[in-house]
């Protein structure tokens, strides 16, 4: 189940949760007085967020095995790379790959938690907020936040017509695509921790995003994402992301990873709920 954010524009929330939304993007902003007061003492700017603001901007939470996650999709490129430099960066000015579509953000810190927490702490008569601060700072699920943030693009800078597809169609997926990849990784993360391996990780996340896109898993366009193509390799692909050694032998077991999740998907005939495919095949 989703549910969406209403009203005014979700990013001026998510800035009293994560204040260096509303701060420039800059070389040495994350040294600087303002960032620190801002996001590691909590204390009030006035600034707000400077984006383009999309009517098809979203904010979703979405259940998922590994319990709800927050998922921010900006339709604007520019907006995206701000939120990404602002939020994984320290709001660093640093380089974004145009095959970048999404991320993962983790151990954010959540003022908009702790200040709740302070309000009712006080209500209850507390009258030792830095005692309490420290106790309820001491756990960091009270306070910090996971956060899935989404761009728009076609996936893997495939073009609709590499592929058959009429464009806005394949945007349309891409967005899926992209969005149960990251779900895929946000759900692995928690529940397999010792499972952590970055190839056959994200062939498994492009498996559940083309099922949750397509109905049913495509090697052909999970061999096409990495760049593997006719079983030579597409210099640029995303395999180059995630191999560090030799590429080559890398691509073989990409293509038997593959084929692996192409043999244990075929095993599986109600493939409506991804999270019981992942959970099946991973």
């Amino acid at each position: 189940m989703e549910q969406n954010s209403a009203k005014r524009h979700f990013l001026f929330d998510l800035a009293e949760r994560y204040p260096q939304l509303a701060l420039p993007v800059m070389e040495g902003m994350k040294q600087s007085e303002a960032f620190r007061d801002a996001v590691y003492r909590g204390k009030p700017i006035e600034a707000e967020p400077v984006f383009s603001f999309s009517e098809a901007d979203t904010l979703t939470t979405v259940a998922t095995p590994a319990g709800d996650a927050e998922v921010i999709f900006l339709e604007n490129r520019e907006d995206f790379e701000h939120a990404y430099r602002a939020l994984a960066y320290f709001c660093e000015p640093e380089p974004i790959l145009p095959s970048v579509g999404a991320v993962t953000i983790s151990g954010l810190i959540n003022w908009a938690k702790i200040r709740e927490h302070e309000r009712r702490y006080r209500e209850q008569g507390g009258s030792d907020w830095n005692a309490e601060f420290a106790r309820f700072t001491a756990d960091p699920a009270n306070f910090r936040d996971t956060i899935l943030l989404l761009s728009s693009g076609d996936y893997s800078a495939i073009r609709g017509e590499q592929i058959g597809l009429e464009e806005n169609e394949w945007r349309n997926l891409s967005v899926t695509i992209r969005k149960y990849h990251e779900l895929t990784h946000f759900v692995c993360r928690k529940l397999y921790p010792e499972k952590k391996e970055a190839l056959r990780d994200e062939i498994y996340a492009d498996c559940i995003g083309l099922i949750a896109a397509f109905g049913e898993y495509r090697p052909d366009l999970a061999r096409l994402f990495l760049g593997i193509e006719q079983e030579t390799y597409r210099p640029g692909g995303r395999l180059e992301h995630y191999v560090k050694t030799d590429l080559a032998a890398e691509q073989k077991r990409a293509g038997e990873l593959i084929d692996r999740a192409e043999e244990q998907c075929g095993r599986i005939a109600d493939r409506k709920d991804v999270f019981a495919v992942l959970q099946e095949i991973y």
